[in-house]
């Protein structure tokens, strides 16, 4: 029998919350106790590790040591009319974005903010996005 899985969650009923800490200095920083919970047309997250050939002089086949891990989240959001864009001029700011998809538990985010963008075009709504890259110097915990 193939292995078949429903899928158990469509992109709905998704919750993102943002906080900024300050400006990356490489000193801890704090977030703010204002929070943001966004309306978002999309978050995407990825990760990846840095390896190091460690084979020797006679081995026939490559051997990969894991050294770091990297990672960043990339989220467009739906520009609230009375807040207005939140990463406007955030650029190089301390981030920690909580997804919560429907029921499922929450999936924290840290790092710094390294690409914003706004869009306004005609019969659309205005939406922002921004990447937050993750595990940067002045913060310990880059997602969990």
């Amino acid at each position: 029998m193939p292995f078949s899985r429903t899928s158990a969650l469509i992109g709905e009923n998704c919750v993102v919350t943002v906080a900024f800490g300050g400006y990356q200095d490489g000193t801890p920083s704090a977030f703010t106790a204002e929070t943001y919970t966004c309306i978002a047309r999309s978050v995407r997250f990825s990760s990846s590790v840095n390896t190091v050939d460690v084979s020797a002089l006679c081995d026939a086949q490559n051997k990969a040591q894991v050294t770091k891990a990297n990672g960043s989240v990339e989220v467009e959001f739906l520009v609230d009319s009375v807040v207005g864009p939140i990463f406007y001029g955030k650029d190089g700011y301390y981030c920690q974005i909580v997804v919560t998809p429907g029921t499922l538990a929450a999936k924290t985010f840290v790092g710094v903010v390294t690409a914003t963008g706004l869009s306004v075009a005609n019969e659309e709504a205005v939406t922002e996005s921004a990447t937050v890259t993750l595990g940067a110097n002045g913060v310990s915990t880059a997602w969990s």
